[in-house]
């Protein structure tokens, strides 16, 4: 591998993670997700799932940050490109809308929007970019920690951190006043730490794939389980209520072991240099734009439609277990028809969204071109 190229493993995860992003937004877009306080309905349970093989995406993504950013310099245009790109979106998305007819002129001219567009990282607009800017800005304090203190200290110091946002919350039935589910910069920067400890002092016991992948599946296994048993307390008896929601926090404990488990399957992984690893780097920078296209707050609520009109005929084999909900709120469709359509859909909206993120990098990159002359 030539210098400065990245590592194909570690970009084929990133690109992974952000899939699998894109499944858990598809699944709450469709009937497939269950009424609270109904039980296991439906898809219910193929719902529960995939959810938790997918969960572990988020932690995984910001991992990758904590071990490379943990060796590298902190960099104001690393800052500033994300805050552009994210802009980008915010400010572009609903003119664009307006002019295809999707918003009204009063909808993307009223004051709190602007402002929101505008200050997308102070306002929450994309509650990811907002924890992820402030843990970049934290970098360098971590980087410093992370080179300073020893491996006993730096565990124990990691340990703390645990016990207080993660493992406290895993098992307690009910919500601490500080618990944020893992939407925030204190588990980003607890995270960070963890991907820093692996770039220092390696794998440890997860010293081959077939261990990270018994970790991520038994971890992955555990979130179903515990989901499944929990949803039926809560259809049956009306008990745990906050408990029920918390295996698909990002800060449950087996999310955190299970992000681990699918990092150290990757770390092990060795791509040949060929056309694989360059169709690999070519598409990896790409993959946060799929967030922040999909997730923009005037296109959230509505790609899952469009998705549907654009695939055409095949969204009609579900019929009415897309998108719309029966009067008794249980969806009927057959299994493999939904996740046939499920790949194929989050597939059309991840390529689509890569294609337009790719753009907006040749523009932005002959930007910096002309900028820098």
């Amino acid at each position: 591998m030539g210098k400065g190229k990245r590592e194909a493993n570690f970009e084929l995860l990133r690109i992974a993670a952000m899939f699998m992003v894109v499944v858990m937004h598809y699944l709450t877009n469709t009937i497939a997700v269950m009424p609270g306080g109904k039980g296991i309905q439906g898809l219910g349970a193929v719902y529960v799932i995939l959810e938790s093989f997918c969960i572990v995406a988020v932690n995984v993504y910001v991992l990758l940050s904590g071990y490379f950013l943990s060796v590298s310099v902190f960099s104001w245009k690393r800052v500033i490109r994300v805050i552009a790109q994210t802009l980008f979106y915010t400010v572009l998305i609903p003119p664009v809308l307006a002019l295809l007819g999707i918003l009204s002129f009063a909808e993307v001219t009223d004051i709190y929007r602007i402002w929101k567009s505008i200050f997308p990282v102070q306002s929450g607009h994309y509650w990811f970019v907002t924890a992820y800017v402030v843990m970049a800005l934290f970098s360098p304090l971590l980087n410093a920690a992370l080179k300073a203190l020893d491996q006993k200290r730096l565990l124990q110091v990691t340990a703390g951190l645990l016990l207080f946002f993660c493992i406290g919350k895993s098992i307690s039935p009910l919500q601490f006043a500080t618990d944020k589910y893992g939407y925030d910069f204190g588990w980003f920067l607890v995270l960070y730490l963890i991907g820093g400890y692996i770039r220092r002092f390696g794998a440890g016991f997860f010293d081959s794939m077939k261990k990270g992948a018994a970790l991520y599946f038994a971890s992955c296994i555990l979130i179903a389980a515990a989901e499944l048993f929990l949803t039926f307390l809560y259809g049956r008896y009306g008990v745990l209520a906050y408990y029920w929601t918390v295996p698909f926090h990002y800060n449950f404990l087996p999310c955190l072991t299970g992000a681990l488990g699918l990092f150290f399957i990757f770390y092990h992984m060795h791509i040949e240099e060929g056309r694989l690893s360059g169709l690999i780097r070519f598409a990896s920078p790409a993959v946060f734009g799929v967030y922040l296209i999909h997730e923009q707050n005037d296109v959230k609520e509505r790609w899952f439609a469009w998705v549907n009109a654009l695939t055409g005929k095949l969204g009609e084999v579900l019929g009415i277990g897309l998108g719309q909900q029966m009067e008794d709120g249980v969806a009927v469709t057959p299994v493999l028809p939904y996740l046939l359509i499920l790949l194929v859909q989050t597939l059309v909206v991840f390529v689509v969204c890569i294609a337009i993120d790719k753009a907006r990098g040749a523009l932005f990159a002959r930007i910096e071109r002309r900028w820098s002359r």
